[in-house]
């Protein structure tokens, strides 16, 4: 991933640290008649905090407002500076870049009267787009509530590293003759941290993560000895050095930006392998169980009856070697061995020696977890045998997605549907990546980058739509990315069985990704480099739709329907390569180690040439 400039905040030592949030504009009053225009025909005023800390507004004119033409709650995009997003006017659109890099393009909305200075973003699109930030409304004070979620803590060697998906801002304090860390993050929530975190430095006894209060959340450190923080302060991502008290501060010099696009980036710090397991589901079926501290770069491959995981940037815990020593004992029908072997300082493989042919499915769970299930094939023969296909349910954990009238989330909705939708490609003879088995987020780009490594034939995401501000709107729509052909192809595929399979839900048709962010896209569609569909499978907002979207027989026919047209487009386009490097991207190191090489050459993961 690109990296993140980083600027430097030297502390002494922990005593009475505190960063406060960018400063708020001061509340300018404005003329009642403005209040009045504002109030009675654009839904009042709205207070927008970041935390308890309101975004900053440059006048009166800027403050944010609800319009009543769709409810949405709209802020200038200036205000958006305090949550690290940079945003570009271009034309009818606002284009908004993230502090992790994401870019989204957004409708232009005009402010509610000729003097209010400029255009306006729906704030909650924008976030909940980008998939950075909790949201809360409440109506009784028509106040909408931001909050960074902390989305890993991981503390190796002399290094605490935080990141979020908002700017954070550590306030530090202690206890017990400083044996005891309080780091409080105002305006944040610990989402789906565990409360007690992974340890790899013997500087820190333990590390909890808490929610003090509903806007702050808290690390708690005990420490065998009392030590300083040398802390470094960036946008959406923080590093803390431990250091013996009063030993000389040596500040590290600020990240480089990124290299252009065309050259190789470097790879992220290295993860842990906790550990490795294998259990028997039946004979015709095999799990390996894998944890992670952090999602894992892994990358599948299957040569001369040999099926490889490679993983890179990680290194092997104690309590994955002892895991690896009882793969030898494991008898399966599927398998002749398995073995979890290191490559080298910074990688790690797992070789299994295949006794018959098998397919493979390959889960992405909470918290770093991997899921590989070896099975007997339901088809050896068809369209989609041996084919690598990553089904992607959109959302998860704090990315909520669209909520229907009765507070079901679209997260909630999306994931049976690609369950059985991996379900049925399996029956088919395809292998299936899932980025999500459960409630958490992946991260945005991350869901393109898992199909990227494995080198996957398709990615396909599952999605539910929302037009809140016509609920007469309904049925699926199909969208590919941008002009791409094949992945127009597949699109056309896919809407003609739900069409034909789906009979509660109708289809709107199949869209280019630039109708909705003009020259920008989908992002998991911009990142991925195979052919690539988005699936929006009917409007939360239209009640027909809904009510069939909550339906279970309408959710397993929607993965079936979606199957069948992925399955139907190749027997008609055999040519698996030509989907599978439709979308050249730049080269990215993932620290895997070279491929398994076997003595007669295989060229079946070669690119097109």
């Amino acid at each position: 991933m690109p990296q993140r400039k980083i600027s430097v905040v030297t502390v002494a030592g922990l005593v009475g640290m505190s960063m406060v949030l960018p400063a708020q504009a001061q509340k300018t009053k404005h003329k009642p008649e403005l209040g009045a225009v504002w109030a009675s025909q654009f839904g009042g005023t709205i207070r927008v905090l970041f935390g308890t800390v309101p975004l900053p507004v440059s006048s009166s004119s800027r403050l944010p407002y609800r319009d009543a033409r769709d409810s949405a709650i709209c802020v200038a995009p200036e205000s958006l500076t305090a949550l690290g997003i940079v945003a570009t006017v271009e034309g009818g659109s606002v284009k908004l870049v993230g502090s992790d890099r994401n870019l989204i393009m957004v409708a232009a909305r005009q402010g509610p009267f000729e003097r209010s200075g400029g255009v306006f973003v729906d704030v909650v699109e924008v976030l909940k787009t980008m998939g950075v930030a909790t949201l809360t409304y409440e109506p009784s004070t028509t106040t909408l509530t931001l909050r960074a979620v902390l989305r890993e803590v991981a503390l190796q060697g002399d290094s605490l590293r935080v990141s979020a998906g908002l700017p954070i801002a550590p306030k530090i304090t202690t206890e017990n003759q400083g044996l005891r860390v309080f780091i409080d993050f105002p305006g944040t929530t610990i989402a789906e941290l565990p409360p007690a975190l992974e340890l790899s430095s013997a500087k820190v006894a333990s590390v909890r993560a808490t929610q003090l209060d509903e806007n702050t959340a808290r690390l708690t450190l005990e420490l065998p000895e009392p030590l300083a923080l040398n802390w470094r302060e960036g946008k959406a991502a923080t590093v803390a050095t431990l250091t013996p008290p009063g030993a000389p501060v040596t500040i590290a010099s600020p990240v480089v930006a990124p290299k252009p696009a065309t050259s190789a980036s470097k790879a992220p710090p290295p993860m842990v392998f906790r550990s490795v397991s294998a259990t028997p589901l039946s004979d015709e079926r095999l799990r390996f169980t894998l944890e992670t501290s952090r999602l894992a770069a892994v990358r599948p491959s299957v040569q001369k009856d040999t099926l490889t995981l490679d993983f890179g940037n990680i290194y092997l815990a104690d309590s994955a070697k002892a895991g690896a020593a009882t793969l030898a004992g494991v008898q399966h029908p599927l398998i002749k061995s398995a073995q979890l072997v290191p490559v080298g300082a910074n990688a790690a493989r797992l070789v299994i020696e295949l006794a018959s042919r098998v397919g493979y499915t390959i889960k992405h769970s909470k918290g770093g977890g991997l899921l590989l299930e070896l099975l007997t094939p339901r088809k050896t023969e068809g369209p989609l045998v041996g084919k690598t296909i990553v089904v992607d349910p959109g959302h998860g954990g704090s990315s909520t997605g669209n909520p229907g009238h009765d507070g079901i989330l679209e997260r909630t909705l999306t994931l049976p549907m690609a369950l059985s939708l991996a379900q049925t490609l399996e029956e088919l003879g395809a292998n299936v990546i899932l980025t999500r088995e459960s409630n958490f987020d992946p991260g945005l780009e991350e869901r393109a980058l898992i199909a990227n490594r494995a080198g996957a034939d398709l990615f396909v995401s599952v999605h539910c739509n929302d037009g809140s501000s016509n609920h007469t709107i309904r049925g699926a729509e199909v969208y590919y990315h941008a002009s791409e052909p094949i992945s127009q192809d597949v699109a056309k595929f896919i809407a003609d069985k739900v069409r034909q399979g789906v009979s509660a839900i109708p289809v709107r048709g199949v869209l280019s990704d630039y109708r909705i962010y003009p020259g920008d896209g989908f992002a998991v569609l911009r990142h991925s480099q195979m052919a690539g569909v988005l699936v929006e499978t009917g409007y939360m907002s239209n009640s027909a739709d809904y009510a069939a979207l909550k339906n279970k027989d309408v959710q397993t026919q929607m993965g079936v329907a979606i199957a069948q047209g992925i399955a139907d487009f190749f027997a008609a386009n055999p040519d698996s390569l030509a989907t599978r490097y439709a979308k050249p991207q730049p080269q990215r190191d993932y620290g895997f180690p070279p491929r398994l090489t076997f003595p007669e050459n295989d060229t079946s993961d070669s690119p097109v040439k």
